[in-house]
C-alpha cells in the first residue's frame, strides 16, 4: 500500500501558513483586549450613571443640616436621607450597599448608609471610615466621579462607584457611593472579551485542518503521479517491443504474409498503437501534474514547431483520409516564448483529437490570431461537434463526449485535460466553440509576454 511520505511525521506547515496563523492569533488577542476595554468602560460608565442618578435624588437641605456626628441619629433630616438610601437599595436589587460619606480632618466619615441599624454592616453617622480608598479621597480632591475594583474586602468582591454631592457654590460636601457584587460584572467581561480570541482560535484550527488536508491531498497526488509514471514506463517498454516486432512482420517481403495473417497483424498493430498512445497520455499527465520546477522557457518558431508535429501525425491522418493544414496566419517569423516540450503536449493532443473525430475526407487546420497581448492558436475540425452541456466537462479529465464514444475511436479522456494543464502552466487558457454537427474549434491562448 502506498503511504504518503509525511504520514508518520508531525505536520510541518509552510511559512505563509504559519504567518497567517500568527496574524489571526495576534488579531484575536488585539480584538479581545479592545473588547475587554470597551466592555469594562461601558460597565464602569453604567455604574457611574447610576450613582449620579442616586446622588441627584439626595435631599440637599437635609444633608446640609446634618453635623456628621452621632447626634444626627434620630433627627428628621437623618431619617429622611436614611429612608431615601434604603428605598433606592430595595428597588435596585444588585446595589449591595449605598452610603453618603463626608470629609473632615480625621478622615472620611459616614453621614448615612442603606443598612438597618441591627445589621453588622451598619455604620452610624459620624463613624470614621478607616478603610477609605484613594479613589474616595480623589472625589473630594478633584470633584470628579470615580470607580474602582473589582476589589476583595472582608465583605466580598465588589466594584464601586463614587459621585460627588456639591452645594450651591459647587463645593464638594459629600460623596454618594455604591457597591455592586463584581461576579456578574467579571463574568460579562470574561465572556465578551474572550469571544474574539475564541473565534481566532477556531479560524486557526480550520486553517490548519485545511492546510493539513491540502498537504495530504498533494502527497497522494504525488504518489499517484509517481505510480502512473512507473507503471506507464513498465507497460510502454513491452508494448514498444511488440509494436516494432509487428511492424517488422508487416514489412516483410520474403516470404510474403498471407492475407489473413496480414489482417490479423494489422489489427494487433492498430491496438498496440492505441495502447501506446494511452500510455503516453498517462506519462504526459504524470509529468504535468508533478511539474513543480521552473518551466524551461525558450523562443519557439511556431511555424516549424507545428510542421514537425504535423509530420509526426501524417500517417494517422492518411489512414483516415484527413488533410492537416497550417494556415498562412502562422507566419514564418511568428515566435512564442514557452516550454517546448509542454507546448508540444498541447498541440499534439489537439491535432490528434482533430484527426480522430473529424469526418473522413475532411481537413483539420490550425490558424493564428493576436488577441490583446495573447497568442491565440485555433485548431478546427469538421466532425460531429460537441454539445453545449459537455463543453466545460471535456477539460476535466477522464471524460469523453457522447459523440466521441459513438465514433468508435479509442480514447482515455485525458487529451484535452493535458491541453488545459499545459496552457495553464504558461498562464494561458483553452476554450472550445462548437455546435453539434458543425465541427469544433479549440483555441489555445498564451500570453505574448510569457
Amino acid at each position: 500500500m502506498l503511504v504518503p511520505s509525511d504520514a508518520k511525521t508531525l505536520p510541518r506547515f509552510s511559512i505563509p501558513v504559519l504567518i497567517a496563523v500568527l496574524g489571526v492569533l495576534i488579531l484575536g488577542v488585539a480584538s479581545s483586549i479592545y473588547v475587554y476595554q470597551k466592555v469594562d468602560e461601558s460597565g464602569r460608565s453604567s455604574v457611574l450613571q447610576r450613582t449620579q442618578t442616586f446622588a441627584a435624588g439626595v435631599p440637599a437641605l437635609e444633608l446640609e443640616r446634618l453635623q456628621g456626628t452621632e447626634e444626627d441619629s434620630g433627627t428628621p433630616e437623618y431619617e429622611t436621607i436614611k429612608t431615601y438610601l434604603t428605598v433606592m437599595r430595595s428597588v435596585n436589587a444588585d446595589a449591595r450597599f449605598l452610603y453618603i460619606i463626608g470629609q473632615r480632618e480625621e478622615g472620611l466619615f459616614f453621614y448615612a448608609d442603606s443598612e438597618p441599624a441591627e445589621s453588622p454592616d451598619y455604620s452610624p453617622p459620624g463613624q470614621i471610615y478607616y478603610e477609605a480608598t484613594p479613589a474616595m479621597f480623589a472625589v473630594f480632591a478633584d470633584g470628579q466621579r470615580h470607580t474602582e475594583g473589582p476589589d476583595q474586602d472582608r465583605w466580598g468582591l465588589w466594584i464601586s462607584g463614587y459621585t460627588p454631592i456639591t452645594d450651591d457654590a459647587g463645593n464638594v460636601v459629600a460623596l454618594l457611593g455604591m457597591d455592586l457584587p463584581a461576579n456578574e460584572y467579571l463574568t460579562d467581561l470574561a465572556t465578551y472579551s474572550s469571544l474574539p480570541l475564541l473565534v481566532a482560535v477556531a479560524l486557526v484550527c480550520i486553517l490548519l485542518i485545511l492546510e493539513q488536508t491540502r498537504r495530504k491531498e498533494r502527497a497522494y497526488v504525488e504518489q499517484k503521479t509517481e505510480f502512473l509514471s512507473i507503471a506507464s514506463h513498465e507497460i510502454r517498454t513491452p508494448l514498444t517491443g511488440i509494436r516494432w516486432a509487428v511492424e517488422g512482420l508487416l514489412k516483410r517481403q520474403n516470404p510474403p504474409l498471407d492475407p489473413k495473417s496480414r489482417v490479423i497483424l494489422s489489427l494487433v498493430h492498430e491496438s498496440c498503437l492505441g495502447l501506446v498512445g494511452r500510455v503516453n497520455n498517462l506519462l504526459d499527465l504524470s509529468g504535468l501534474e508533478g511539474k513543480t520546477q521552473v518551466l524551461r522557457m525558450e523562443s519557439i518558431s511556431m511555424r516549424s514547431f507545428l510542421e514537425d508535429i504535423v509530420d509526426s501525425l501524417l500517417l494517422s491522418a492518411r489512414q483516415r483520409n484527413v488533410t492537416l493544414h497550417i494556415d498562412v496566419s502562422v507566419s514564418e517569423d511568428l515566435v512564442v516564448t514557452g516550454d517546448r516540450q509542454i507546448l508540444h503536449h498541447a498541440f499534439f493532443n489537439l491535432l490528434t483529437n482533430g484527426i480522430k473525430y473529424t469526418h473522413e475526407g475532411t481537413r483539420v487546420s490550425i490558424s493564428y490570431a493576436a488577441e490583446q497581448g495573447m497568442h491565440a492558436f485555433s485548431v478546427s475540425d469538421a466532425g460531429d461537434g460537441i454539445a453545449q452541456s459537455e463543453q466545460t466537462t471535456i477539460f476535466t479529465g477522464y471524460h469523453r463526449t457522447r459523440e466521441a464514444i459513438r465514433s468508435g475511436q479509442y480514447g482515455t479522456g485525458l487529451g484535452l485535460y493535458l491541453v488545459k494543464k499545459a496552457t495553464e502552466l504558461h498562464n494561458g487558457s483553452v476554450r472550445v466553440q462548437s455546435t453539434p454537427g458543425n465541427g469544433a474549434t479549440f483555441t489555445v491562448r498564451i500570453p505574448s509576454s510569457t
